[in-house]
């Protein structure tokens, strides 16, 4: 087998090993247990595959200035964090050295095992958070180079109360946070009553994938003014900048589950100083003033019924 030095350590690989197009390591694949010297003590990539939950070998990874990038463990140990100890089966680093994303697990999903196997393994922890001192089974922490907390991603199912400037909201998904400790985004487990410039709207985001904790649709300014939201119950009647009325609505579209019935999508709304921005599957970004937007409650439209089929009428 290859064997790469690294500024960690040598390390034994498999032959598919990735450059950079000036010759420095991009990734490689450890064929062995290859200790390694990292900015958090001793970690031993992973080398084997062999368990329902560890079918493939993922690739450590490298920044081009030489640092660790991606580092995917053999088993889970305990490291040192920005927020103390916490168990890690995969970690990230910035090219400075400093930590940037753990992961307390990282089993390869399939149809042997599901994401409800790996969900039964996560263990809550401690955590000192912006909004006080929480605890929580994360998929994933994600730290600022300097250290601080800036999202934490959630189990699906999983659901803690979040204080907000619109109070406490019950939260799915994720949390962000802005690296002054601001809140600076949530994913709602259900809908929220927000007040906003147009009147209260109803937030909540049925497609939310809940990948990441980074980015949620309900969103605040770092001075905790409201930013974003996304609903799919509420209509818009507003005026162009030419003039011109336009009524703005959820896009329609098939119901996953039968095929029939259509449901209404989500919009996203995103606030400005005297601006609303609207934005959908099937809308550009329209941008209008405030004052010109009136928001009501959007139902959506009868089913265009057909003549029934019976003996002797109807059509077939």
């Amino acid at each position: 087998m290859p064997i790469i030095s690294t500024p960690f350590g040598a390390i034994e690989t498999l032959s598919n090993t990735e450059f950079f197009p000036d010759g420095s390591l991009y990734s490689c694949i450890a064929a062995r247990a290859c200790p390694l010297n990292t900015p958090l003590g001793t970690l031993v990539p992973q080398f084997t595959a062999s368990t329902l939950r560890k079918r493939q070998l993922p690739a450590i990874s490298f920044h081009p200035n030489g640092m660790i990038r991606n580092l995917p463990l053999e088993e889970a140990v305990m490291i040192p964090t920005p927020q103390g100890d916490m168990p890690a089966e995969q970690v990230t680093f910035y090219d400075s050295g400093a930590v940037k994303r753990v992961f307390p697990l990282n089993g390869t999903l399939s149809g042997y095992w599901t994401e409800e196997d790996e969900a039964a393994l996560a263990r809550p922890f401690a955590l000192d958070t912006p909004m006080g001192p929480i605890e929580v089974a994360p998929v994933c922490v994600y730290f600022s180079p300097e250290g601080r907390l800036r999202s934490l991603t959630l189990w699906p199912g999983a659901v803690i109360d979040v204080p907000t400037p619109l109070g406490s909201i019950p939260v799915r998904n994720g949390i962000a946070f802005y690296d002054s400790g601001a809140l600076r985004s949530v994913e709602s487990a259900r809908p929220v009553a927000v007040p906003t410039p147009v009147g209260e709207l109803m937030a909540f985001d049925q497609d939310a994938l809940g990948i990441s904790g980074d980015l949620n649709s309900l969103r605040f300014c770092e001075n905790g003014a409201l930013l974003g939201l996304t609903t799919a119950v509420h209509a818009f009647d507003v005026e162009l900048e030419n003039g011109r009325k336009k009524n703005l609505t959820p896009p329609l579209r098939r119901h996953p589950c039968d095929g029939e019935r259509m449901e209404a999508g989500p919009i996203a709304l995103e606030f400005r100083p005297g601006l609303v921005i609207f934005s959908s599957a099937d809308l550009p970004r329209v941008s209008v003033r405030a004052d010109s937007v009136v928001a009501s409650r959007f139902f959506l439209p009868l089913p265009t019924l057909s003549p029934m089929c019976s003996m002797g009428q109807g059509k077939w």
